[in-house]
């Protein structure tokens, strides 16, 4: 598998540490999110108001406007409402205390921290390229902020939930801006592989929960094993 030159040094590294692990990972900065990117070519020439439209019936569940939907939105929607079963949502009531009781000190490890540290890397390419980061930055965190405010709240991941709604909506742009860049010039595809890829979501997910958690700490914030683990 060829591997984006961007990630060779980084490859090289952790090879060193964990190379099963490395092996792994190869395939990721060229892997999108299938599913998402399926749905938008299918939808996507229908026109912005018309995606818009079947978007929304899908995020609000209604099934007999599902039942004349396209074939393909309702797949969609239905492989995001079955959760994986490893996931454990009564689980997660240790880590959503533990957000509330330290809120103040979270929104300052994850602006001050995690997303600087972020930003620092090639997961910020398609911010930059796209304007998203220079020329709407303070939305851009008042957007993160909400995200993180509504899957801390309990149910907020469950089927109707905001958090679990805006999960959603956030891979449909994160597939929009992937279709955007894969048409464009200044994407470098052999350096950089595919724009917003599986590699940068996945390092994205680990960021805002262990990189959020060591700068919680130097914060002052307290939780116990159970809160770290949830």
């Amino acid at each position: 598998m060829e591997m984006p030159s961007a990630y060779t040094k980084g490859y090289e590294s952790a090879r060193a540490l964990d190379p099963e692990r490395a092996r792994n990972s190869l395939a990721h900065p060229v892997i999108g999110d299938p599913d998402a990117d399926e749905l938008l070519v299918a939808l996507a020439p229908r026109g912005q108001e018309a995606l818009g439209g079947l978007i929304q019936i899908g995020m609000d569940g209604d099934e007999r406007a599902l039942q004349d939907a396209p074939a393909v939105l309702r797949e969609f929607f239905e492989s995001c409402s079955t959760p994986p079963d490893w996931l454990d949502l009564p689980g997660h009531m240790p880590g959503i205390r533990m957000f509330h009781r330290n809120s103040g000190l979270v929104l300052g490890a994850m602006v001050g921290g995690t997303l600087v540290e972020g930003f620092a890397t090639n997961i910020a390419k398609s911010f930059f390229i796209t304007g998203k980061i220079r020329d709407q930055g303070i939305r851009r965190l008042k957007q993160n902020n909400r995200h993180m405010v509504e899957i801390f709240l309990p149910g907020g991941l469950e089927r109707d939930g905001d958090g679990w709604k805006l999960s959603v909506r956030i891979r449909l742009v994160h597939a929009m801006v992937r279709r955007l860049l894969n048409a464009s010039d200044d994407w470098d595809h052999e350096a950089w592989g595919t724009p917003v890829s599986a590699a940068h979501t996945g390092f994205a997910i680990t960021a805002f929960s262990a990189r959020s958690l060591k700068h919680l700490e130097r914060l002052g914030a307290k939780f116990d094993d159970e809160e770290r683990a949830s």
